[in-house]
């Protein structure tokens, strides 16, 4: 069913190099999976040249624009995919059947414009985030023709999540919550130091808000995802290796 669909996986990445290697090696051997791509989004590690070496296509930004800008280049820069997975590139256990559940109800059904992936039986951490609010989870399958007129979510940065749940639920798409089990992901306080990763989640949790906030005034832009790319080609590299 699905190796009917063309199928991309979009994997923003932001200074992820000790951690990305695992996830793009497991979405490589996946047979369903058409293309792959990897969001460098003005990292300051070898996050291009491991994405590189490993072979899937690479797209970066000269700086750092946020989570919700490198998923608009990703859809931009692969416009013509039925399915796209958004992944986080810090998961832990990672297996092809997260990505076939997550990808499944959107060629299966179509009434179904996104899927949201739910942890459970990883990490006691995560799963209890979770719990409180499940969609803040990055890990989805969202339509093409659905995904691409989308009002414009460039400017989102952490809080895509919210706006694109949102968007959805109030313009009659509908969304189906997909549990992920014994997958979990990297805390920012591992990455980062407790210091530093406090002051990133403390961040994340405002670009949330900020979102959230400014959804109903964002909704009444005309712009949708995929405007004429020339206006980006300044600010991004890309390579197909």
């Amino acid at each position: 069913m699905l190796e009917n669909h063309t199928i991309t996986a979009i994997v923003p990445a932001y200074n992820e190099a000790p951690r990305l290697s695992k996830v793009l090696k497991v979405l490589k051997s996946v047979q369903f999976i058409d293309e792959i791509l990897v969001i460098d989004d003005g990292s300051r590690d070898r996050t291009a040249q491991i994405s590189s070496n490993l072979s899937v296509d690479v797209l970066r930004h000269n700086k750092n624009r946020g989570k919700g800008a490198a998923l608009v280049s990703g859809i931009r820069n692969k416009s013509k995919s039925d399915v796209y997975l958004f992944l986080d590139a810090d998961l832990i256990h990672l297996n092809e059947k997260h990505l076939h559940d997550l990808a499944k109800p959107i060629v299966s059904d179509s009434s179904v414009v996104m899927t949201i992936g739910v942890f459970k039986g990883g990490r006691g951490s995560t799963d209890l985030a979770q719990k409180v609010c499940p969609i803040l989870n990055g890990q989805r399958a969202v339509r093409g023709t659905w995904i691409r007129n989308v009002k414009d979510f460039s400017w989102s940065r952490f809080g895509v999540e919210v706006y694109l749940t949102h968007f959805a639920r109030d313009f009659g798409g509908q969304v189906e919550m997909v549990p992920l089990w014994g997958i979990s992901h990297y805390h920012k306080e591992e990455k980062y130091g407790p210091i530093l990763g406090f002051y990133h989640r403390i961040k994340m949790y405002f670009e949330i808000i900020y979102a959230y906030l400014l959804y109903e005034s964002k909704i009444k832009m005309k712009d949708t995802v995929v405007p004429d790319k020339s206006s980006e080609k300044k600010d991004e590299k890309y390579a197909r290796v």
